[in-house]
């Protein structure tokens, strides 16, 4: 491997690259995120119920052609150009938001060219990473990443509250020209990393097929934005087909792989779950925070979007130690129990939140104490789960399955996105509820079942750790 230029920290020039270009992505996706079921409720006048399903199909989408991204830049284009391509893609899509002055069409449009190029871009970054670095560096790489989602999520909403929601959308367009800026003026860093296709030209006729699959996929995107009932009827024929491929794949293995392959579906559900609760922060949870948790931390008074950044706080702030905690623990701790602890923490997560609402005050509002709790059980349980699980999937999966069952991981997510805005849309109180005892009781029940239902399973997950994990230990083709 080719020795890179070293900087400051001892890490490489390139290194520092691809995270600033995370960064910056990050930045951009997630000051967009924290603020758009507000903007769908507080600007275009949508119920919440619109809003939720809107805002849970566009990240569905987003999340489901991560796929074509990967496809793209493995196979077609390579990596850079896919990076390069994906973030014109989202530049684009933000400056139509920005110029949109509230229309829903153009909206929408903005909304689908965005999910599109979040696809092309978002494994690309670890791809180049891997091939630059062994996964020792990924902790520091997410670390930094984490802190352009937490710029974001406290300083777009701010924006939006005391100028206008164009112009913090207009942070989006910031953070994206950064990331192609440092692509065209840092390329010379990355030279040597990437796939064979980063190293051919493309002929005209790759290049029409891409522009002709691109635009396909963004007026295909923004169809369904515009008819959201149709989105979980065509991803659950998509699902359907890939798990009836997947279980005829299955047949055909032999006893002790066909026996891993079923482990890695059970774990796919395990993801599926935990993305339906991490999607609750931009949904739920934030409602939750805006009508019934109090807006001041020591005497500080915050927007209560900005409680969403309480989740990349906490990972930058735990992840480095439960690394090393669990580097130390090595084999006393097998990787199929840290993912059961994680289940149990994401489920205590939501179990405090009801504990919480037991003493709220006369105007039904509870210490922020409790919502930042919360956060930090459902955070430190998030690399337990999204992290660890990924691993085993990799561990386990045979070679020529592997860039099948990661699209199959994707299509999880997306699949999530749909159902958690299914599972927020509960916690809205009927139109009769002018007491904000009935609205904070709803909110109590439902976090309540979502905590034992997840509770359930994190049992689930206990009990069956140990049989994971001597599978995963299994030698036998």
């Amino acid at each position: 491997m080719p020795i890179a230029n070293q900087n400051l920290f001892n890490q490489s020039r390139s290194f520092y690259l691809v995270s600033i270009l995370e960064l910056w992505q990050r930045f951009s996706y997630y000051g967009l995120q924290c603020i758009l079921p507000l903007y769908f409720v507080w600007q275009l006048e949508l119920t919440l119920a619109d809003a939720f399903r809107l805002f849970s199909t566009y990240v569905a989408l987003a999340f489901g052609f991560i796929s074509v991204g990967r496809w793209l830049g493995e196979q077609i284009l390579g990596i850079k150009r896919t990076l390069l391509l994906g973030s014109l893609l989202m530049m684009a899509g933000y400056v139509l938001l920005v110029l949109s002055t509230h229309k829903n069409g153009l909206i929408y449009f903005g909304l689908a060219t965005i999910s599109v190029g979040n696809g092309l871009f978002k494994t690309n970054p670890v791809a180049l990473l891997s091939d630059i670095y062994n996964r020792t560096r990924f902790t520091l790489y997410h670390t930094l990443a984490c802190l352009g989602s937490i710029t974001a999520i406290i300083l777009t909403p701010w924006v939006a509250h005391h100028y206008d929601w164009n112009i913090a959308f207009s942070l989006g367009v910031f953070g994206m020209f950064l990331v192609i800026i440092h692509l065209i003026f840092g390329k010379h860093y990355l030279n040597q990393y990437g796939t064979l296709t980063d190293q051919q030209p493309v002929s005209l006729k790759v290049g029409l097929l891409v522009s002709a699959i691109i635009t396909a996929a963004i007026v295909f995107s923004s169809f369904l934005l515009h008819h959201q009932t149709a989105a979980p009827w065509i991803l659950v024929v998509l699902f359907i087909a890939n798990i009836l491929f997947y279980w005829q794949k299955l047949i055909n293995l032999k006893s002790a792989m066909r026996r891993k392959m079923m482990i890695v579906f059970i774990l796919l559900l395990m993801v599926f779950v935990f993305f339906t609760l991490y999607l609750q922060i931009p949904t739920s949870l934030n409602f939750f925070a805006i009508h019934h948790v109090s807006h001041q931390v020591m005497g500080i008074s915050f927007l209560p979007e900005q409680f969403q950044a309480l989740n990349p706080i906490w990972i930058v702030i735990t992840a480095p130690m439960l690394a090393a905690l669990y580097n130390r623990l090595g084999n006393y701790l097998p990787i199929p129990h840290k993912l059961a602890i994680g289940m149990v923490l994401c489920s205590s997560s939501f179990l405090v939140l009801p504990w919480g609402a037991t003493f709220s005050d006369s105007s039904g509002f509870i210490s922020a104490h409790w919502l930042i709790l919360s956060y930090a059980l459902h955070s430190i349980g998030h690399p337990s789960i999204s992290a660890l699980g990924l691993i085993i999937v990799n561990r386990m999966v045979p070679a020529e399955l592997k860039n099948f069952t990661t699209s199959m991981c994707f299509f999880t997510f997306a699949a999530a996105a749909l159902t958690a805005g299914k599972v927020a849309t509960q916690t809205i109180a009927p139109l009769y509820a002018n007491s904000p005892y009935i609205s904070l009781a709803l909110y109590s029940e439902w976090f309540m079942k979502i905590g034992i239902v997840t509770a359930v399973i994190a049992v689930l997950m206990v009990i069956s750790a140990p049989l994971i994990h001597r599978v995963m230990q299994s030698n036998q083709p």
